[in-house]
């Protein structure tokens, strides 16, 4: 990239990706374009607008967060990719939160590059992620820790780490063989079942919104919470101190809420307990 070109981005972009290309702004002199996202929404053609109505014949990237941290909103990836496509832009997803949550194929996305943390939905050891990038494109990219070929045509060179954490990498190898044990396809269908388990039972409720789409094509195991008359603070000290329960409070482009991600490894009964808390609450 050079001075003057564009990336764009959302306002609900992830905040270490933000300031990555914040960096590259005041040091480079590169151009960011902010899509303003309303969400919750289930309106995919206002979401894709949003980018395309920031597009200009500067526009050299667009950067992609497949599900919103903030919210549990899944993107409508691939019809935003199209489109960037047809302005000879390239596409980069952060997958961080669908990378082992629900079935997809990353070439189905339409993407260049596609990024993950996997210690998240995959179970494998903080520190760890995936890096997929377009064969063709390896070559022209420089690593920032660089190996001894930094022109190779072998994504091999981003992973040039000096000392290595080899227990990390061996470990990576047992969440795969855990997660290819109970499949995407069962692990996606439980997600999705424990977040409308305790979504359907506290939606109706007085003073309560849930800031996200509960049908699965626009959201999967996380959903957020907001609560009348409670900061997510509050919300949040409240199910911790008093409940045990862990959340995360969200306050970001209009989102005031609290964030529930149940895993696999979730019960029902913790589930109940949630819900006896929340109306407790209300």
């Amino acid at each position: 990239l050079e001075k003057g070109d564009e990336i764009v981005h959302s306002n609900f972009i992830y905040p270490n990706m933000n300031q990555a290309w914040m960096q590259r702004e005041m040091r480079e002199g590169i151009v960011r374009k902010i899509a303003q996202l309303l969400l919750p929404t289930k309106d995919n053609e206002a979401i894709i607008k949003a980018y395309t109505d920031q597009f200009t014949s500067k526009t050299k990237v667009v950067h992609i967060t497949h599900l919103i941290n903030w919210t549990g909103q899944i993107m409508p990836v691939a019809e935003i990719a199209t489109a960037a496509k047809k302005i000879g832009a390239k596409v980069i997803v952060d997958g961080a939160h669908s990378f082992a949550h629900f079935d997809f194929k990353i070439p189905d996305l339409n993407c260049d590059y596609f990024a993950t943390s996997l210690h998240k939905w995959l179970g494998a050891p903080f520190g760890t992620g995936m890096l997929w990038m377009k064969k063709e494109l390896i070559a022209d990219h420089w690593a920032l820790f660089p190996g001894p070929d930094p022109k190779s045509n072998d994504i091999k060179k981003f992973e040039n780490l000096g000392t290595r954490d080899v227990p990390k990498e061996v470990a990576i190898h047992e969440a795969i063989k855990f997660h290819e044990r109970i499949g995407i396809e069962r692990k996606a269908a439980r997600l999705q079942y424990l977040k409308e388990y305790w979504v359907n039972q506290v939606k109706d409720l007085p003073k309560v919104t849930i800031q996200c789409p509960v049908e699965k094509e626009f959201s999967r195991a996380i959903a957020t919470i907001s609560i009348e008359g409670y900061s997510p603070n509050e919300i949040y000290r409240h199910l911790w101190n008093e409940e045990n329960i862990h959340t995360t409070s969200i306050k970001h482009e209009g989102i005031f809420a609290c964030r529930v991600s149940p895993n696999v490894y979730t019960s029902t009964e913790d589930l109940d307990k949630l819900v006896r808390a929340i109306k407790k609450l209300v």
